[in-house]
This record gives C-alpha cells, sequence and structure tokens, in this order.
C-alpha cells in the first residue's frame, strides 16, 4: 500500500483536532467553562456551536458566541482576554490528549513520501509548539496554524512545492477543510467523528478514523 500511495500522491494534508489529535471535545469543553457564568444552557449551545464548526479560528468562534448566542456588542479587550484564557487552558491539555487512532501508524509508514503537512485553525506558534511536544513535527515537511485560511496556506504550499492539485488530498473533519480542498480542487478525505457524524455533503468519503485512510486514498 504505501508503494501505491507514494505512486497515486504527492502530498497530504492535515488538520490536526479531531484528525491528528483527539482534541475537539476538550477544546469544546474549555469554550463552555469561559461561560460558566452564563448558565447550563447557553454552555450547551456553546459546545454545540463548536461542534458544528470545527476549523475555525477561536477568535472569530468567540466573537461569534458573543454576537450570536449572547447578543452581545463586540467588545475587543474581553474577546482578548477570553483568547488568552482559552489558549492557557487547552495547550497543554492538547499536548497531552489521545491521538486519533491510526495517527502515528500513517504518519510513521508515510512520513517523506508523499510530503506531509498539517494546517490547523490553531494559532501558528502554539501548534508548532504542540506538534514539537508531542514528538511529531519531523514528520511533516512543514507545520502551520492561523493566520491565514487554510485555503490559503495550502495555496502557499502548493505553489512553494510545485504540488499538482489532482496529487494532493486534504483531511479533515470540519466544513472549514472541505470549504478550502474545495476551493483549490483537491481531493477531500473526512473524518467522521465518534458518533458516525461529519458535516460534508452527501457522498463524501470519510472515515472513522486513520487506520482506514490508506484504503481511503487508493480509492481516490
Amino acid at each position: 500500500m504505501n508503494g501505491r500511495l507514494q505512486e497515486r500522491w504527492d502530498a497530504v494534508i492535515f488538520d490536526f483536532d479531531g484528525v491528528l489529535c483527539d482534541s475537539n471535545d476538550l477544546k469544546g469543553e474549555a469554550f463552555a467553562t469561559l461561560y460558566a457564568d452564563e448558565g447550563p444552557a447557553v454552555q450547551d449551545a456553546i459546545r454545540a456551536y463548536h461542534r458544528d464548526n470545527g476549523g475555525m479560528p477561536r477568535r472569530e468562534k468567540l466573537a461569534r458566541f458573543e454576537r450570536d448566542i449572547l447578543g452581545r456588542a463586540l467588545d475587543e479587550d474581553r474577546l482578548d482576554r477570553m483568547v488568552a484564557g482559552f489558549a492557557a487552558a487547552v495547550e497543554e491539555a492538547v499536548i497531552a490528549c489521545a491521538e486519533i487512532p491510526g495517527a502515528t501508524d500513517f504518519l510513521t509508514t508515510h512520513a517523506g513520501r508523499p510530503a506531509l503537512f498539517i494546517i490547523s485553525a490553531t494559532p501558528h506558534e502554539e501548534m508548532l509548539r504542540i506538534a514539537e511536544r508531542r514528538g511529531m513535527t519531523d514528520r511533516f515537511v512543514s507545520v502551520h496554524g492561523s493566520p491565514p485560511s487554510k485555503a490559503e496556506t495550502a495555496a502557499m504550499l502548493i505553489a512553494r512545492h510545485n504540488l499538482r492539485t489532482d496529487r494532493v488530498a486534504f483531511v479533515g473533519d470540519a466544513v472549514q477543510d472541505y470549504a478550502a480542498a474545495s476551493a483549490l480542487n483537491l481531493h477531500f478525505v473526512g473524518v467522521r467523528d465518534a458518533d458516525g457524524r461529519h458535516p460534508f455533503p452527501d457522498g463524501t468519503l470519510t472515515i472513522a478514523d486513520l487506520h482506514e485512510l490508506p484504503a481511503a486514498l487508493a480509492t481516490l
């Protein structure tokens, strides 16, 4: 299978949370904790919004919580404090949390060919620290957080490495991942959550975890 993937693919781009690292729920709880004073109904709405809008930078997500769920005018100083509080709560937890099953096996088997990349909505310097602390950095050609957007980063990598878009796959679990892949005409593999749910259009190729990724890539 390794040889076949090398023949078919020049690069595979991964999102991080929910794709390589089982960190979506802990981030959802961290967001909810920021709103503990608002009561359980608001916290449940925060969790649901987080679950349905993966791949969105945290500042944008917090701004939407404030505006769409709580009906508040945006306060940039408050957003700054909440972003800092969220970062302090989650970084060590993400470093320590479990991987998505099959992640280490895939990365160990395929690191180097095809070229592997991470593109995450996590702030860039934080994403670099997490990848380093989890011992993942040497598996990837490069690791990228936000900003810029995922589509912008993917376009930069395609140009920098002279990649053919028909030989690049994007593996993600969020609508934003699918949108980035679609904008650049990349192949896409979606990762379902633990309950088997996913936010992608009918007919999208999806997998339960990364044990299934080699076979999925072989079908594209």
